[in-house]
């Protein structure tokens, strides 16, 4: 009788794979998405679908879009700078200046002249600095991230605001719902902030607890602006993780910017789109959002926010990545814990090696998540065997920046991995800096992080165990879909 069930249970699942490959071979993605669902409903058919319902199914996505597409149609009333301003003549942007246009195509925001840009690489100092910013905030502060987690950390920080909107200071935040799952329990929320004095919205909140249909299309920006002048743009989110209190990981490294200037004006505008995305609410347009004269006195440090999201005619950060690696000329160096390139990006990444650019890639010597890790592992062969130099942080430690240094002159720091989830799924957020002399510091940043680093070989990762090669394999099958 037990058999009966089981065999018939079987035969349903089987069916229900069937229609399932059926459905994925309609579904008009891209062939390497195609192939890699199809191969994963083969030889997992017990389990397959289940990550097809959860992963692969787009269930959001023509709702997203329209809701994006109409919000964009108001994103350029509040941009509050709709003078185009011809490019600035300098070195920098005469070398790059294929990846200026393109961001300003598809972002249609402006280039911002004047800004005081201070990256920030131990996080420590980076909740420091956002702590006295949150302390001396007059009008108002607005903060979205994808991970906020409720540990000693976060209920800190979140006390820390509830005490500045005890003042008259406006809070908003934007908290990610399967990121910061918390965010959808009230009752979590009234312990905290009793007279609801903080504005929170949930993107895209997690009904079930242990289920998830959303897992794609989520925010994984990090933002901070306060009082329309000083910007936050990075990968670190909020927790005691990214603190370096958590054994597992260690001391985590990440990258933030802290950007004062007309730079803000381009980050308040995304978080504006962000919050009437989700909220419905259109905030007002003045001054004390968008300071009149921001920057005026502030030195010439060229910026570009670039927002990306799933809808629209332009892959934005895959175009602009692709764009930075095609046009590097001498250097090259990118740190980022997920490497799970696309044909075409790692044919750039090749080429330029192959072509005599100095590139340097470096990555985390443990996971977080493990089959991104072994699916980035996966590449590392052929980078090296076109002469890509490869780096692995200190065991010990974890690295989790998001950094892309180009020929001495152009740098971007965000929260987009080089893999095709931030390429083409998430609301990703990045800075664009051309400018010689924040490059330089980070070069340095970079140089330090290589001391505390072991240089990967092929020799290494040709004499890898069998289990580690074949883990490796196996990833490599599903990086189109990761």
């Amino acid at each position: 009788m037990i058999w009966d069930l089981l065999g018939t249970l079987y035969s349903v699942i089987e069916l229900i794979n069937l229609v399932f490959i059926l459905v994925v071979l309609l579904s008009g993605k891209n062939p390497a998405r195609i192939l890699s669902w199809l191969l994963v409903l083969y030889f997992l058919p017990m389990l397959g679908f289940l990550l097809y319902l959860f992963f692969g199914i787009n269930w959001r996505r023509r709702h997203i879009v329209r809701k994006l597409r109409a919000t964009s149609d108001w994103l350029p009333e509040t941009t509050a700078n709709n003078v185009e301003n011809p490019d600035p003549q300098t070195l920098e942007i005469q070398k790059k200046k294929s990846v200026l246009t393109i961001a300003r195509v598809t972002t249609r925001l402006p280039v911002s002249l004047r800004n005081r840009v201070s990256p920030l690489s131990d996080t420590q100092a980076i909740m420091n600095a956002l702590r006295e910013d949150i302390l001396a905030a007059s009008h108002h502060i607005h903060m979205e991230f994808y991970i906020w987690e409720l540990d000693d950390t976060g209920k800190e920080l979140l006390l820390l605001l509830v005490e500045k909107a005890k003042l008259g200071v406006e809070i908003r935040l934007i908290i990610d719902g399967f990121g910061s799952r918390w965010v959808n329990k009230k009752n979590i929320l009234r312990r905290l902030d009793p007279q609801g004095l903080i504005k929170i919205v949930c993107f895209q909140p997690v009904r079930l607890p242990y289920i998830n249909l959303r897992a794609n299309y989520r925010n994984h920006r990090k933002l901070v602006v306060i009082d329309g002048q000083i910007t936050y743009i990075g990968g670190m989110n909020i927790g005691d993780e990214y603190l370096g209190k958590v054994p597992r990981f260690g001391y985590w490294r990440d990258t933030m910017l802290r950007i004062e200037g007309e730079a803000s004006r381009s980050a308040q505008t995304i978080f504006f789109q962000d919050w009437h995305f989700i909220s419905k609410e259109k905030l007002p347009r003045n001054k004390s959002y968008f300071p009149d004269e921001l920057g005026k006195n502030l030195p010439k440090t060229i910026v570009q926010v670039v927002p990306s999201s799933p809808h629209g005619n332009w892959d934005t950060m895959a175009q602009l990545y692709f764009e930075m690696i095609a046009s590097a000329d001498t250097s090259l160096y990118i740190t980022t814990p997920y490497v799970i390139p696309d044909e075409a990006l790692m044919m750039a990444l090749r080429t330029a090696a192959m072509g005599g650019t100095d590139v340097k890639l470096l990555i985390p010597s443990k996971p977080d998540r493990w089959v991104s890790y072994w699916a980035t592992r996966s590449y590392l062969e052929e980078m090296l065997l076109s002469g890509i130099k490869v780096y692995g942080y200190d065991p010990t430690r974890f690295i989790h920046a998001k950094v892309i240094l180009v020929d001495e002159v152009l740098a971007s720091i965000g929260s987009a991995n080089l893999d095709q989830r931030s390429m083409n799924i998430n609301f990703e957020l990045n800075a664009m800096i051309y400018n010689q002399d924040v490059v330089a510091e980070m070069t340095r940043t970079f140089e330090d992080d290589l001391k505390h680093s072991h240089e990967i070989t092929l020799e290494m990762i040709q004499k890898r165990r069998f289990d580690q090669a074949f883990f490796q394999a196996a990833a490599r099958l599903f990086s189109p879909i990761l």
